[in-house]
């Protein structure tokens, strides 16, 4: 026979389907749950055992909890041994208010019915949304005042161009930030909403309609770009600086008070346009800032210099004054280093590649390490030389890398030098 604790089980287990139900505006009970009633015969067999057990689903239920527990349904039964007998054939909460006392889910349900007002009175197109995702909106419980402001803001002003703190929907400045989950979710669907809107979609003529609305009820939220939630919302974020070194000491003098280090956002370093550079070196190290040293021991050098690109130089490649100088890029020999290069000369075609060769490759080949088997297909843009070394390359499952402070550094001075010039 069931037991009260399969019963508190079943009675939990159908608690996001009242949900939906009061999101949809449906009836719900009375609700029935599943009930295994004694066996014949079984009163005869085991009665004492069977009593124990029945006592124990009559004192859970409502008989000893009124209005706070499931009911009972009794059948009468004449075993041939045991004679007559009353059992429980069914358990059921005929109405609201004992399941939510039962479950001690009063004034969760309350908040839900509250806050599914305010979100429809905002959103009626979210309709569908907040049936289909009623834990959602328990989750968030009294957030959703915030929420929808913060929602009503961010479709007003897709494109505003401030930064997250500037967001004037909600005085708490770290509310977005905490929630922004959700309110992704939310604004996927009214954007969603807004382009059904506007361009209706006729369902298949030949789905059937029970096959239709199971696969609405089983659909997750739609799927969210790969971008931040900063760009996804038209919001603006903190560029990452970019460390630049001057490698010429009188230039540096001359246009930055003898300033040779610095480190500057991609859209100022785009201004650093000085008559006297006429070369570029770009170092770059996608793993870690650990090169630094590397970076900052690169040779002095007239009209040149050195930027650290620490994973960003197809964004580098981007900067105006960069295509009218000579620009010489130096990274891991590695198939991922390769394909950064590769990635680079995309914007710049004319970019040429320093220590990155099957001479230096072998030159230094008791320094090398294992780098990840790169199984994709080769990038497009590497010259004839420098393809045949990303296939080898591509081809070694151990002793695939160099690493750029892995040369020493008279070698590389020579050939910084040399590439410069």
């Amino acid at each position: 026979m069931t037991s009260p604790e399969e019963l508190a089980a079943a009675a939990k287990r159908r608690y996001r389907d009242y949900l939906r139900a009061v999101a949809r505006g449906e009836g719900f009970f009375p609700l029935e749950l599943p009930f295994k009633p004694a066996k014949p015969g079984e009163a005869a067999r085991r009665w004492a055992e069977l009593r124990a057990e029945l006592e124990r689903l009559v004192v859970a239920s409502a008989e000893t909890r009124p209005g706070a527990s499931y009911l009972l349904r009794w059948e009468e039964r004449n075993d041939r041994l045991a004679g007559a007998q009353r059992l429980p054939s069914g358990a059921y909460f005929p109405d609201e208010g004992s399941y939510l006392s039962f479950l001690g889910k009063g004034a969760e349900a309350r908040r839900f019915k509250r806050d599914l007002a305010l979100i429809l009175a905002a959103f009626p197109e979210l309709a569908a949304w907040v049936a289909r995702r009623p834990e959602r909106i328990a989750a968030a419980a009294d957030r959703w005042e915030d929420l929808i402001k913060a929602a009503v803001w961010f479709r007003d002003n897709p494109a505003s161009g401030l930064y997250l703190r500037e967001v004037p929907a909600v005085e708490d400045t770290k509310f977005i930030e905490n929630n922004e989950a959700i309110l992704d979710e939310i604004l996927a669907e009214l954007a969603a909403a807004a382009t059904e809107a506007a361009a209706p979609e006729a369902p298949a003529a030949d789905e059937p309609e029970a096959e239709a609305a199971g696969r609405d009820e089983a659909s997750s939220p739609r799927p969210l770009r790969r971008r931040s939630f900063a760009e996804r919302h038209g919001l603006r974020r903190p560029e990452a600086l970019v460390r630049v070194r001057i490698l010429d000491a009188e230039l540096a003098s001359a246009r930055l008070l003898g300033i040779r280090d610095l480190a500057l956002p991609p859209s100022e370093l785009a201004r650093l346009e000085l008559p006297e550079l006429t070369s570029a070196l770009i170092v770059e190290n996608k793993a870690s800032f650990s090169n630094l040293e590397l970076f900052l021991s690169t040779p002095a050098m007239r009209g040149a210099v050195a930027i650290f690109g620490s994973g960003y130089a197809a964004g580098l490649a981007a900067l105006p004054w960069l295509a009218s100088r000579r620009v010489v890029y130096w990274g891991d020999i590695d198939s991922h280093g390769l394909r950064i290069l590769a990635g680079l000369r995309r914007r710049l075609p004319s970019a040429r590649s320093v220590m990155m060769d099957e001479a230096t490759f072998e030159r230094f080949g008791r320094f090398r390490s294992d780098a990840p088997h790169d199984l994709a297909l080769a990038p497009e843009g590497l010259s004839a030389d420098e393809l045949a070394l990303f296939l080898r390359l591509a081809a070694l499952n151990k002793a695939n890398r160099l690493e750029q402070e892995r040369i020493p550094q008279a070698y590389a001075s020579a050939a910084l030098t040399e590439a410069l010039a």
